[in-house]
């Protein structure tokens, strides 16, 4: 954990988020600040910066594999023509992974920020809706 990391504060609790599914290596919350709506942050919980290629092979097959679930539970719940999917680590040192339900313009038809950006409410409904997606068997290890 890095004193400084929004992401690490996010992992131990003292920032909220809508979390949408959690299990012992990862975490996945809608992005606080979308530009498209449902946009969903998969991160490892360890501080683990800032290139995915330099993970050891077990944790990024892991956040692969964690990435793939919640895709899934994206197209799902949410019925966007496609989930694209972005790796990053640049803004903020911590690796993570941006999942995208994109319309038919794609990341072309992406702004800064979703404006209006979603209410509380209108977040936890939209995590609710996509946690709803999910395996059930994967239900139990979901976290609100």
């Amino acid at each position: 954990m890095e004193e400084d990391c929004i992401f690490c504060k996010i992992v131990s609790g003292e920032i909220p988020c809508y979390k949408i599914y959690e299990d012992k290596d990862a975490i996945v919350f809608l992005d606080a600040f979308p530009f498209m709506k449902g946009q969903t942050l998969v991160i490892p919980k360890k501080h683990l910066a800032p290139w995915l290629f330099e993970l050891d092979d077990e944790i990024y097959s892991r956040l692969m594999l964690v990435a793939k679930k919640v895709a899934k539970a994206l197209d799902k719940s949410l019925s966007p023509v496609k989930v694209g999917m972005m790796v990053e680590g640049l803004e903020l040192d911590h690796v993570h992974i941006k999942l995208f339900p994109m319309g038919d313009e794609g990341f072309k038809g992406a702004r800064e920020t979703l404006d209006p950006k979603p209410t509380d409410k209108e977040f936890k409904e939209m995590a609710e809706k996509i946690r709803m997606a999910l395996p059930s068997a994967d239900l139990g290890t979901s976290a609100s």
